[in-house]
C-alpha cells in the first residue's frame, strides 16, 4: 500500500500529466489559428509562429513558447528565455479579427465580476457574438464575501445587454469557512480558489464540448499582467482563455464604456474593491470604509477574528496585529467626541 506522501506524488504527477496534455492540445488549437497580433518570428529557432504563454504553479512570471504547426500534424512549441521573452513581449498586439478568430474554438462564456473592465469586455463580447451570431452566456463568482449590490448590478447589466447570466457560489460561504480555516493571506490565498475558482470548475464541469473563456486581464494593470499574453490555458477550468482587452488602455476602456452609455456600478461612488473582503490585501483604511459602507459585513470579520482567539487579525501594521473591534470603538469615540 502506497503511504500518503507517495500518494499526493502519484496525485500531483497525474494532474501534470493531463495539465501536458491539456497544453499541447489547446497550444496546436492556438497555432492552428493563424493570430496575426501573436504572430512573431521565433528567436529560438528563426522561424514564424504563434506567441503564447504557459501557466506555471507559483510562478508569477509565465513561460513564454513560440507554437510552430500546420496542418499536417506538425507541432514544436520553443520555449523563449527570460532575454528572449522580455524582447518579444513588446510585439505583441489582438486585433478584433484575432478576437473573432476565438469563436471558433468553443462556446464563449464570459467572467463578468462587474469591475469596469469585465463591463467593457462584456459589451465587446455580446456586440460581437450577435454580429457573428453565437450564443455568449456571462458567468458572475458571488464570493459570498463582496457587497451584496454587485450580483443585482451585474443581473442588471446583463438582462440590459440580453446576455443570459449564470451566478455560482460555494457551498459554504466566506465567514463561516474563515471561521474554521483561519484569515486568507498573501501567502496563503485559499479564499480565490475556494470561493471563486472551483464554483467555477464545477459549472464548467457541466458543458458538454470546447469552451473558450473570456476575461478582462490587461497588460496595463500591472507589471506581472504584462508578461502574459492574451490566450493562455487556465490550468483548472482546462479551457482556452482569452483576453480581448489586453492591450486596451486605461483611458480606452473608460472611453467605451461611456461611448456605449453603460451603467456604472454601484460599488465605484465607494472608490474601493466591492467583489472580495477576504482581506488578503486590504488595509487598515479599507477596514475604516467598509465599517461605514456595510457594518454588518464588518460585523461578520470581527467574528471571525474572534474565532482564531487573538492569534491572527485581518489587518497586521508594524509587526503588529490590530484587532477589527479596535477601529470600531474608535470610531465610536470619534463621534462621541463630535469629530
Amino acid at each position: 500500500m502506497m503511504n500518503m506522501r507517495t500518494e499526493s506524488l502519484v496525485a500531483t504527477t497525474k494532474r501534470a500529466s493531463l495539465h501536458d496534455l491539456a497544453w499541447n492540445q489547446s497550444a496546436r488549437i492556438v497555432g492552428s489559428k493563424g493570430f496575426a497580433g501573436l504572430r512573431v518570428k521565433c528567436p529560438v529557432c528563426h522561424k514564424h509562429g504563434t506567441l503564447m504563454s504557459r501557466w506555471v504553479e507559483k510562478s508569477p512570471v509565465k513561460p513564454l513558447h513560440v507554437i510552430h504547426t500546420n496542418g499536417n500534424g506538425f507541432f514544436k512549441p520553443c520555449l523563449l528565455d527570460q532575454d528572449q521573452a522580455k524582447e518579444i513581449r513588446h510585439k505583441i498586439s489582438f486585433t478584433s479579427d484575432d478576437v473573432r478568430k476565438t469563436l471558433s474554438m468553443g462556446r464563449p462564456f464570459v467572467m463578468f465580476s462587474g469591475g469596469k473592465d469585465s463591463l467593457c469586455l462584456l459589451q465587446y463580447m455580446a456586440k460581437l457574438c450577435k454580429s457573428q451570431n453565437k450564443e455568449l452566456t456571462a458567468i458572475h463568482a458571488n464570493t459570498t464575501a463582496g457587497f451584496p449590490e454587485v450580483e443585482g448590478y451585474v443581473r442588471r447589466v446583463c438582462k440590459k445587454l440580453e446576455v443570459p447570466l449564470m451566478v455560482v457560489k460555494p457551498p459554504r460561504d466566506f465567514f463561516d469557512l474563515a471561521k474554521r480555516w483561519g484569515i486568507p493571506g498573501v501567502r496563503s490565498r485559499w479564499c480565490c480558489s475556494t470561493l471563486k475558482v472551483a464554483p467555477m470548475r464545477r459549472y464548467f464541469q457541466t458543458i458538454e464540448g470546447p469552451k473558450v473563456i473570456y476575461d478582462g486581464i490587461r497588460a496595463a494593470e500591472s507589471s506581472i499582467r504584462a508578461t502574459y499574453t492574451p490566450i493562455w490555458l487556465h490550468p483548472t477550468f482546462k479551457s482556452i482563455c482569452v483576453s480581448p482587452l489586453f492591450t486596451w488602455s486605461d483611458a480606452k476602456v473608460l472611453g467605451y464604456i461611456e461611448k456605449h452609455n453603460l451603467p456604472e456600478s454601484p460599488a465605484l461612488k465607494y472608490k474601493t474593491s466591492a467583489e472580495c473582503w477576504c482581506g488578503a490585501y486590504r488595509k487598515r483604511e479599507d477596514f475604516e470604509q467598509l465599517l461605514g459602507i456595510h457594518p454588518e459585513i464588518f460585523d461578520k470579520l470581527v467574528d471571525v477574528e474572534k474565532a482564531q482567539k487573538g492569534k491572527y487579525t485581518f489587518i497586521y501594521e508594524n509587526g503588529k496585529h490590530i484587532a477589527l473591534a479596535s477601529l470600531r470603538k474608535k470610531t465610536k469615540c470619534s463621534v462621541c467626541a463630535g469629530e
